[in-house]
């Protein structure tokens, strides 16, 4: 159990590098400043400072809150002291006081307008902050020591950013499932990223008793249906449009094929890499013949044959 004095001591570390990481500036992303332009019609930095200062206008907050979400690049910087500290929930507020005894304040840069904004966080904004960073929140050591011996550096901390960002619920079944995921999928390919984005995606829906092995291939399954309902769909809009089809009282569900496609792709590869199998598909129709999806020329051949 950690004294008091301990928190404190860790606690305050933390937040003397929150603060020197904010007063270091912060360059915002592509996207943040296309939501304040599309948002606020474009507006000058005087028009922006001139809303971030007035109490009146209803948008402030969420303006403020947006402009402080620590970013990857913000969170890649605090990961390797987080797994040091290994703080409590309980440990956010004595963070709260250390941070709010002086204004944070930071310069925010424009990189395309070569504009900058000077703003301090408002101290009913601070919870907020520190929520987002999840302070509390650390990996299984059996998990940390699979990320550890797989990957290195810049990218090692940027797993553990995502995982500590991630909202399922750790279980033995999962964490055994994501050690033979970073162990197995090799994080150097071109595909890791976004294969582990569909693996945490996920974990996030099923419980803890779940077997993965089936879970993926009921994803499979689903994607496979998506596909045989949007060709379905497809033949019924070469007779109908959209309307007509609603007012029959026919569901109109438009579905992202390529997407489709791309997952079950990716859930061949996961469970090839982690069980050395897939499963196999009975046609839809006729339930005799057994297809297995390898590539993407597979899922258009499972298609013909439904047509």
């Amino acid at each position: 159990m950690k004294t008091t004095a301990e928190s404190e001591k860790k606690c305050a570390r933390l937040a003397a590098e929150i603060r020197r990481i904010l007063s270091s500036g912060i360059s915002l992303s592509e996207d943040v400043i296309h939501f304040i332009d599309s948002t606020f019609s474009n507006p000058s930095l005087e028009e922006l400072q001139t809303l971030l200062h007035d109490e009146s206008n209803c948008e402030k907050d969420s303006l403020i809150e947006l402009l402080f979400f620590p970013d990857e690049a913000m969170q890649l910087e605090l990961e390797a002291l987080l797994e040091t500290l290994r703080l409590r929930q309980q440990d956010e507020t004595q963070l709260l006081n250390f941070l709010c005894r002086e204004p944070l304040t930071t310069v925010f840069r424009f990189p395309q307008k070569k504009d900058t904004l000077n703003l301090s966080l408002p101290q009913d904004a601070v919870p907020v902050f520190i929520s987002r960073l999840r302070i509390a929140k650390h990996l299984d050591p059996k998990l940390r020591d699979a990320i550890d011996r797989q990957a290195a550096g810049d990218a090692c901390r940027r797993y553990k950013v995502k995982l500590r960002n991630s909202g399922f619920s750790a279980g033995a079944n999962k964490i055994q499932f994501l050690c033979d995921f970073f162990e197995k999928m090799q994080p150097e390919s071109h595909d890791f990223n976004e294969s582990l984005d569909f693996a945490l995606s996920l974990l996030d829906e099923i419980d803890a008793n779940t077997e993965l092995y089936r879970a993926l291939m009921a994803k499979k399954r689903f994607f496979l249906r998506s596909l045989e309902k949007a060709r379905q769909l497809e033949k019924r809009l070469e007779k109908n449009n959209p309307e007509t089809l609603l007012l029959e009282g026919k569901p109109v569900i438009l579905v992202d094929k390529a997407d489709a496609r791309k997952k079950m792709l990716i859930i061949d590869r996961i469970s090839r890499a982690i069980y050395g199998k897939t499963e196999y598909f009975e046609d839809f129709r006729s339930g005799a013949e057994q297809v297995e999806v390898r590539s993407d020329d597979d899922i258009q051949d499972i298609l013909k044959r439904l047509s």
